[in-house]
């Protein structure tokens, strides 16, 4: 899918930040949720726990919201966007999960 065009049935948002909300947490603190960075596939790639990024599972359910990124302003445009992502998957693999200080929103 290189066309660049939202799925919500498959759950696929090239281009995009995503965004879930975090049971009990969201719900006290509504401004509180779980994000996922989108390849230009629409593919979800979240940092979901300790030393671990997902792929397409986000760590608490599926996107309720998104954001649009524009690709052409990425360093290498689509291609540079592919490569950021993969990079900082890479990264955060091999990282330890901070609810605080080093979490999703650090990854993304």
């Amino acid at each position: 899918m290189a066309d660049g065009k939202i799925d919500k049935e498959r759950h696929r948002y090239p281009y995009c930040i995503v965004w879930t909300p975090i049971p009990c947490l969201t719900w006290l603190f509504p401004f509180i949720g779980h994000m996922g960075i989108c390849m230009s596939s629409g593919v979800i790639r979240d940092f979901a726990g300790p030393y671990y990024v997902s792929e397409d599972n986000m760590g608490f359910g599926n996107p309720t919201r998104y954001l649009m990124m524009d690709p052409s302003k990425a360093n290498g445009g689509a291609a540079g966007w592919d490569n950021a992502v993969t990079e900082a998957s890479e990264i955060y693999s091999k990282r330890m999960h901070n609810l605080f200080c080093d979490n999703c929103h650090s990854h993304v």
